[in-house]
């Protein structure tokens, strides 16, 4: 499963876009990552964008939360977005897993949904410092 991370607005959200068959490894490896960034991160509370939309097989929700147990969510993550999450199976774990672990979750089909969202939920961010524009997408 390829993965890229980078911030889409510096040390205030960071965008993960994942693609392909998902590895227990490589979704590790791509938590270890971000709680890196946020770590890193001088902000209270920094937002993740997960792009899951090119995902052609996912871990099975089991597996997911495995690994949220195993490797952790770092103590100032703020919002978790997903988006274009296509299958219901997943979308229902995400609301299991936001209840297990008492996580800030959403789901949106649209990148503007998300922004409106993120826009009233951290009033803080700066938004004319995003550096990596994510491309809307129909589906």
């Amino acid at each position: 499963m390829p993965y890229e991370i980078s911030w889409y607005i510096e040390n205030e959200i960071i965008y993960a876009r994942y693609s392909g068959v998902q590895t227990v490894e490589e979704v590790r490896q791509s938590l270890i990552e971000c709680n890196n960034f946020i770590a890193r991160s001088p902000r209270h509370l920094v937002h993740v964008i997960s792009d899951v939309g090119d995902i052609t097989k996912p871990l099975r929700p089991v597996e997911s939360l495995k690994l949220i147990r195993e490797v952790g969510t770092h103590a100032r993550l703020g919002w978790t977005i997903i988006l274009y999450e296509k299958s219901i199976l997943i979308k229902m774990g995400v609301a299991f897993g936001t209840a297990v672990f008492k996580s800030r979750n959403r789901t949106y089909k649209r990148i503007e949904d998300a922004i409106k969202f993120m826009k009233k939920a951290d009033a803080e961010l700066s938004w004319d410092k995003v550096t990596n524009p994510i491309q809307a997408r129909t589906r």
